[in-house]
């Protein structure tokens, strides 16, 4: 059993690196990072973490976990009934004749849809400061920073090749590829590529850690919780551009709510685990619907106002840390389930939007994904030391997961733990 003057010192070592959990943190388009461990029970510690790391991929997964092209998470793009029940249309416009026409046609198979492609590229920094005050109570504050980009956006004709009726050659269907930019010219919608640079959304949590030591068998005992709000002080989503990506979490306000358990034993070994949520306001914003339950995909003609109630998400992990196995080198294997619960939407009018059909869209039915956590972190503190800087590297492999971009992360941490004399 260690020495108990030096017990604040080996919980400061261990403490993660990553700084993640109840916050902006949990997106489909990347893999989810490192949560928090334990906090450390010492009055007036104060930490900084500090995390850069990147990803880039082509591919993703869709609603049956299946590995496909990037923008195809939701499956393929329905142009076939891309025009039915649209208000506002003007049939004396080539651009709404073409639709009109095109939505007459029997279905079959895949006629009538696209498969879109590209590369997704996401550079994020991560900014937390944690301060304790006393008898285990502490402040958290933690800022996001991202670029998120979508190039090389084109697309392919799934339609049926062969002599049935109706296939590629169909005249319909020719008609509206020969009118495609022109129609979503019409409509105000852009397919083309996209790039973002901002910050996310801003998260304030207060928490309780205990760190109990009192064990004959084991080490220590840690627990954790925290709460607060997330505030969206990100920009939203444009809704005229097709693959447009938040950079937060699209304008709602949330209260985020963790509960964090470590297990040391052997003077070397960590077990943890973490369970956290974070729980949506509602919020009415004008967005693009679906009109028909036959529609597909990120493309949609029809703007409208709805409330929007999103989704809880959840995270679940869990992980072994090897903690100064060689001096200040800790090692640390973990694994993270993110579940995005879906979002339901309804329509402020309901004379142009039926709630069902806009229900219907795949991109409402929420997301899962599933990540592995590498990381090699090297501490520099001292004993007796009041400051403790400390460095690592991490990796988070997206392992699979549904309606999601195939991105796994890889980056750099900085940390530091300062205790204060009072």
């Amino acid at each position: 059993m260690m020495q108990k003057s030096h017990g604040w010192l080996f919980l400061a070592l261990v403490s993660s690196l990553l700084q993640s959990s109840t916050r902006d943190n949990g997106h489909f388009y990347r893999a989810t990072h490192f949560w928090d461990e334990p906090r450390l029970e010492k009055d007036f510690l104060s930490s900084l973490d500090i995390t850069f790391a990147g990803g880039w991929t082509k591919k993703g997964h869709n609603g049956n976990g299946d590995t496909v092209e990037l923008l195809n998470i939701y499956g393929l793009h329905n142009m076939h009934q891309l025009g039915l029940n649209v208000p506002g249309k003007d049939l004396t416009t080539q651009e709404d004749i073409a639709l009109t026409l095109l939505s007459l046609v029997p279905s079959r198979d895949s006629f009538g849809k696209l498969e879109f492609s590209g590369s997704f590229e996401t550079t994020e920094a991560n900014f937390a400061w944690t301060q304790n005050f006393i008898r285990g109570f502490f402040f958290q504050a933690h800022l996001p920073v991202r670029q998120l980009q979508i190039t090389n956006i084109k697309f392919v004709d799934k339609s049926p090749t062969d002599c049935k009726f109706p296939n590629k050659n169909t005249p319909q269907w020719q008609m509206f590829l020969n009118l495609f930019n022109a129609i979503l010219k019409k409509y105000n919608v852009s397919i083309a590529n996209i790039k973002r640079t901002g910050i996310g959304d801003t998260t304030f949590l207060l928490g309780w850690t205990r760190n109990y030591e009192e064990t004959e068998e084991i080490d220590l005992i840690d627990v954790t919780f925290k709460t607060g709000f997330l505030a969206p002080t990100s920009r939203i989503k444009n809704e005229d551009l097709a693959f447009d990506i938040p950079l937060g979490y699209n304008g709602h306000w949330a209260i985020p709510a963790s509960l964090d358990i470590a297990i040391g034993a052997y003077d070397w070994l960590t077990v943890g685990a973490h369970l956290s949520g974070l729980f949506f306001f509602n919020k009415t914003r004008l967005i693009r619907m679906q009109t028909s339950v036959e529609q597909n995909g990120f493309i949609k003609l029809a703007k409208g106002c709805a409330l929007i109630d999103p989704g809880s998400l959840w995270h679940a992990s869990g992980y072994l840390k090897a903690d100064h196995v060689a001096q200040g080198l800790s090692l640390l294997l973990g694994y993270s389930l993110m579940h995005k619960n879906e979002d339901e939407l309804t329509p402020v009018d309901t004379r142009s939007f039926n709630a069902t059909a806009a229900n219907s869209d795949e991109m409402l039915q929420g997301w899962q994904s599933h990540t592995l956590h590498f990381m090699i972190e090297y501490d520099f503190t001292k004993e007796e030391s009041k400051v403790g800087p400390r460095v690592g590297l991490f990796f988070d492999y997206l392992v699979g997961g549904k309606r999601v971009f195939k991105t796994s992360m890889i980056g750099l941490g900085f940390g530091l733990e300062i205790m204060w004399n009072f």
